[in-house]
Parts: structure tokens; C-alpha cells; sequence
């Protein structure tokens, strides 16, 4: 986000968060602030006085075992909008929320339409209301919910897979074409960029999913990451023993291996088709710079600039 801010001109830019960034050069822009602590966030916003502001903190994971466990979810989600309430030249705010709001699978008929399956997906949940049940505010708000964001500076499980094609242990499982929107990481920048830049009737008050607009079937994806990295051919595994193996690694869990490469869960995750109307996006946002092909191409780039493949 910031390189984006940072070719368009702008100057003036305030990067909050827990941890330093990735990229050294960004470093200059860096706040360390837990967004838990009012005290502090409330600090650093009215010194700064934003006027647009993307609101990314967040903990992921599926595994925590209580609600609680997410509270940036939830009390981030307060507390950011008391520090922007001591702000006055804030005029837009975007909060990121998740595909999770609902279920895997589960294609929401309007933005309150909420069918949580995880605490991680509650926890998201209670974040928007947090956000719609604001009053009196002397900015607008928009909702995001990105969808699968991968590319560079990503983490599993994307970067895994780019690394096991190229190692020749990635397997497809089962015979099928898996369907699936997707969002190249430089297209959801820019598209989160065009929605702070639209204008406001078109966003105000409103839910985006953000993602290429075009979905991607996996097995094409995957062949295509082969193709790039000169791997060898991809073949096939019958689905009915990686459903053994997910009900082992289901047993592992429950015995206190948290991070199990495989379980039933996950398996259904593979193996869910979701295809989401990204058309409300693309009226607002227009020709996203990246294809999917050119987005692989980039993403190895990246990770061989790194040394991470």
C-alpha cells in the first residue's frame, strides 16, 4: 500500500502497526502502536490527523480456540473509531473485514447476511457491526472483505505453494476444476486505492469484495506456476486417501498439533468452489493493472529476489 501512496505522490503517510515493516525503505513512515492500546493509537491519530485512512490490523488464524482470542478484531475495530473521532480532518476511512463473515461456500444475499463457521469469521462479524452501528461521524466508512489475497510479501498458503510446484511435491487432488475468486496482491491495492479515491456517493456506507474479477480455476493456476518455474508435470492424487490423511491430521490436532499441514477443515477449504459478483467493484474501481499470468510472473520474481524459493 504504501509503494502505491508513494508513486501517486503523496508524502505525508503514517504506517501504524505492531510490528516494523517488511520493506526497509518503509521504515520512515512506521508508528509502533498495538491497536488494543487507546491510549497510544489515540496518541499517534491526533498527531497525525489523517485524512484518509485503510484500517488493516487484524489477527488471523482459524485455530484459536476462544472469541477473545481475536479481540483486534473486535476492540481494534472500537477503538480505531475513538481515535478518529479526535481527528478532524479524517473525511474517509476503510475497515477490513473477511470472506469469513460467512462460511466457505456460502455466497451472502446482501452485506448483513452473516453465517460465521469460525471464531476468527465471529470475531470479523462483530467488527462490521461495530462499524455500521456508528453515528454523528464526521467521515464515511467502506467495508472491504478481501478475498484469498496472494503475490508478493505474502505467507502461506500461497507462498508454500509456489515453493512446493517448484520442489515437485505439489500433488492436485482429485480430478476436478476447482473455481475460485481470487486476489492478486497488486490489484487489491490498487483496487482499496480506488475506492478511497471514488467518489463518495458511490462508496460511503458500503461492503466491497476485493479480488481479481475474474476467478481462477486452481488447476490452471497450478499448471501455469509449473509452466513459469520450468517444474515437472503436476499430476494427481485420488481424493479418498487425502481424506485419510485429513482425518489423521484432524486426530493430530486434537492432540495439540495446532499448525497440521492437513486436516479436514483445510481439505474442504481445497475443495470448496467460491465465485463471487465482483462487479459492484469493477463499476467503481475499472481495469485492474495485472492479469493472472503477469501477477505469477511477478510473485517469482519476488521470491526469488528474496531468496525464498
Amino acid at each position: 500500500m504504501i509503494e502505491l501512496l508513494l508513486k501517486e505522490g503523496y508524502i505525508d503517510i503514517l504506517n501504524i502497526d505492531i510490528k516494523p515493516p517488511r520493506e526497509n525503505k518503509h521504515s520512515q513512515y512506521w508508528r509502533q502502536c498495538d491497536i488494543l492500546d487507546l491510549g497510544a493509537l489515540k496518541k499517534e491519530i491526533q498527531a497525525f490527523n489523517p485524512e484518509l485512512v485503510v484500517h488493516l490490523a487484524a489477527k488471523t488464524g482459524l485455530t484459536r480456540a476462544r472469541l477473545d482470542c481475536y479481540a483486534e478484531n473486535m476492540v481494534g475495530v472500537r477503538n480505531m473509531f475513538e481515535a478518529l473521532k479526535l481527528a478532524p480532518a479524517v473525511q474517509r476511512a476503510i475497515f477490513t473485514s473477511s470472506l469469513l463473515v460467512c462460511q466457505m461456500g456460502y455466497i451472502p444475499k446482501h452485506d448483513t447476511d452473516y453465517k460465521p463457521s469460525t471464531f476468527y469469521g465471529e470475531s470479523k462479524m462483530i467488527g462490521e457491526k461495530i462499524v455500521r452501528e456508528q453515528k454523528d461521524l464526521n467521515f464515511s466508512w467502506t467495508i472491504i472483505r478481501p478475498i484469498s489475497i496472494w503475490g508478493p510479501w505474502g505467507e502461506e498458503p500461497y507462498i508454500n505453494l509456489f515453493r512446493s510446484i517448484k520442489q515437485g511435491w505439489y500433488f492436485h487432488i482429485g480430478g476436478g476444476h476447482y473455481r475460485r475468486s481470487l486476489g492478486y496482491v497488486e490489484n487489491a491495492v490498487f483496487s482499496i486505492y480506488k475506492l478511497l479515491r471514488a467518489p463518495l456517493e458511490k462508496v460511503s456506507g458500503k461492503t466491497f469484495y476485493i479480488a481479481d474479477y475474474e476467478p481462477a480455476d486452481l488447476y490452471d493456476m497450478a499448471n501455469e506456476i509449473g509452466a513459469q518455474l520450468k517444474a515437472r508435470r503436476i499430476f494427481h492424487l485420488p481424493l479418498m486417501p487425502i481424506k485419510v490423511l485429513a482425518a489423521i491430521g484432524d486426530f493430530l490436532r486434537g492432540r495439540g498439533w495446532e499448525n497440521v499441514p492437513l486436516q479436514s477443515f483445510r481439505l474442504k477449504n481445497i475443495l470448496t468452489e467460491y465465485v463471487f459478483d465482483m462487479s459492484p467493484l469493477k463499476e467503481v474501481v475499472g481495469p485492474q493493472p495485472f492479469t493472472l499470468k503477469e501477477g505469477i510472473a511477478r510473485t517469482i520474481k519476488w521470491l526469488k529476489l528474496n531468496q525464498q524459493l
